[in-house]
C-alpha cells in the first residue's frame, strides 16, 4: 500500500492579468511531500516558487492573482475549495512556510512586537499572552531589551 502525500500540488497555474496582458507566473506546477520528507524549490528569480508556495498558504491575493488551474491537497482534502477559517486553522499549525526575505515581510507601519503577536493571535491566543510570547521569542533570539525592542518599528 502506497502512503498518502502529506501535500500533493496537481497542474497548478496562477496567472496575474495586468493592462498589457497577463503573466503566467506559475504554469502546470505539479510536486508532492509525503510524511517525513523536506521538500526545497528551487529555481530562477521569478520562475513561480514562492508563488506557488504563497497558493499553499492561501496567501496569493485575488485578485491580482487567479489561480486558473490545479489541486492543493493538504492530507487529501483539496485547499481551494477549504473555507478561509478553516484554512486558517492549517496554516501555521500544520502547514508554514518560511519566507525568502523575511527582512520584506516586516511592515515599516507596525511596531515589531505588533507584528509578530499578529500571527498569535490570528490563531486564537489572546493579547496579553501573545504580547509575552514576543518578549520571550525576542529575548531567545538575543534582542537585547526585549520589552522596548517590541514598541519600535521595524525601520
Amino acid at each position: 500500500m502506497t502512503e498518502q502525500p502529506l501535500l500533493d500540488i496537481r497542474h497548478l497555474s496562477i496567472d496575474f492579468p495586468n493592462r498589457h496582458g497577463v503573466v503566467h507566473a506559475v504554469a502546470d506546477v505539479s510536486w508532492s511531500v509525503n510524511p517525513g520528507e523536506t521538500l526545497a524549490i528551487l529555481g530562477e528569480s521569478g520562475s513561480g516558487k514562492s508563488v506557488s508556495a504563497s497558493a499553499v498558504m492561501d496567501l496569493v491575493d485575488a485578485p491580482p492573482a487567479l489561480i486558473t488551474s490545479g489541486e492543493i491537497l493538504y492530507r487529501g482534502r483539496d485547499l481551494l475549495k477549504t473555507p478561509r477559517d478553516e484554512r486558517r486553522k492549517i496554516n501555521g499549525k500544520n502547514i508554514s512556510m518560511i519566507f525568502q526575505d523575511p527582512l520584506a515581510a516586516l511592515n515599516p507601519v507596525y511596531p515589531v512586537g505588533w507584528q509578530i503577536a499578529e500571527t498569535l493571535r490570528v490563531h486564537g491566543i489572546d493579547k496579553v499572552t501573545a504580547h509575552a510570547r514576543v518578549i520571550d521569542l525576542l529575548g531567545r533570539v538575543g534582542i537585547a531589551d526585549p520589552e522596548r525592542r517590541a514598541k519600535q518599528y521595524p525601520h
